[in-house]
């Protein structure tokens, strides 16, 4: 019990480490990669575009490494391959490659809520806001700091 208590205690103030499952996140994370979440991280701030997160998304009864790309107040879409923000285009160098043309995605965020997508959006069985929607700021666990 004491063990327990103390993987908690110290999980809550230097991080809790993660093993990547699944290629989603590819280039950035790749399947077996190890990283450290760090759930205190937004206690006094909010998450920013283009940080790494772990989420629990609304329905899944796991949790997923993911992007986030929308912020709260934001019309987000996904169209003619590129990401677009608010009717600007966000350049996104992070991705491994563009998205296909012919994808169309909207989400229009309230307060609290956020769009996460994957780097490696193209990835079989990639499960994202394109299937889940927007996440709200209490399903974000924690931002990624650190490669493990």
């Amino acid at each position: 019990m004491l063990k327990r208590l103390w993987r908690r205690l110290a999980g809550r103030a230097l991080g809790l480490q993660i093993v990547v499952s699944g290629n989603s996140m590819k280039p950035t994370f790749s399947d077996g990669d190890r990283a450290v979440v760090e759930p205190r991280r937004y206690r006094n701030g909010d998450p920013t575009r283009f940080d790494v997160v772990v989420v629990r998304p609304p329905g899944v009864d796991r949790e997923d490494l993911k992007r986030i790309v929308g912020l709260p107040g934001e019309l987000v879409e996904v169209r003619e391959g590129r990401l677009w923000i608010d009717g600007s285009v966000i350049d996104e160098p992070h991705l491994p490659g563009p998205m296909p043309a012919d994808w169309l995605h909207t989400w229009a965020t309230r307060e609290r809520e956020y769009v996460v997508l994957s780097d490696n959006r193209a990835a079989p069985g990639a499960t994202d806001s394109r299937r889940y929607g927007p996440v709200s700021r209490t399903a974000i666990v924690g931002p990624v700091t650190r490669r493990a």
